[in-house]
């Protein structure tokens, strides 16, 4: 048996509907337009972001190997991919939305590794801004120190990560995608 929300106390007929009440809002399961459920599973949300942050990283670590001491600060790099890796796994616990958008949009910074200008600028970027925060007296592009590498290793992630989500977002607007509007459902998304 279904009710009609919008009728008045007492109505009887369709006629005497409120034509002034709020429209029925229909169940998201049964919208034509829902997102497969296969989206709604946090494992498959967590497996794509791993997948976004490996596809993403031969660039940038082979331009960061190249201006990395060998030995101890070699470590920074992969202490600043740890941190960006797990404060991802955070933002899909949070914003699911806004994790999709940057997966979808982390394909294409990927793709653009061919021609890696947007890895590089913000790579070179990065080294600036960690060579005054840490080792302003540095003469050449080596740096030593771990936390010089690991701030520049972040600082290079969350760069991608922009112009990443920046793509995602012109996807989403362009395509609609309805996949992005769903939290996915299940044990790991418990608060």
């Amino acid at each position: 048996m279904k009710f009609d929300l919008r009728a008045e106390p007492g109505a009887s007929s369709e006629s005497e509907i409120n034509p002034f009440a709020a429209p029925i809002v229909q169940d998201f399961a049964e919208s034509p337009d829902a997102p497969l459920s296969a989206f709604q599973k946090p494992w498959i949300l967590h497996l794509a972001w791993a997948l976004a942050v490996l596809i993403n990283l031969p660039i940038p670590v082979m331009f960061g190997m190249t201006v990395t001491d060998v030995g101890a600060p070699r470590l920074g790099m992969v202490l600043g991919v740890a941190i960006i890796y797990l404060a991802g796994i955070w933002c899909c616990k949070k914003q699911a939305g806004v994790m999709w958008r940057l997966i979808v949009g982390s394909v294409f910074t990927a793709i653009s590794q061919i021609w890696p200008v947007a890895q590089i600028l913000t790579g070179l970027v990065a080294m600036g801004i960690s060579k005054i925060v840490f080792d302003f007296r540095r003469v050449g592009d080596q740096m030593s120190r771990i936390s010089e590498v690991v701030s520049t290793t972040i600082l290079t992630g969350l760069g991608l990560i922009a112009v990443s989500l920046f793509i995602g977002a012109i996807l989403t607007v362009v395509f609609r995608i309805k996949v992005f509007d769903v939290r996915p459902q299940g044990s790991l998304w418990k608060s």
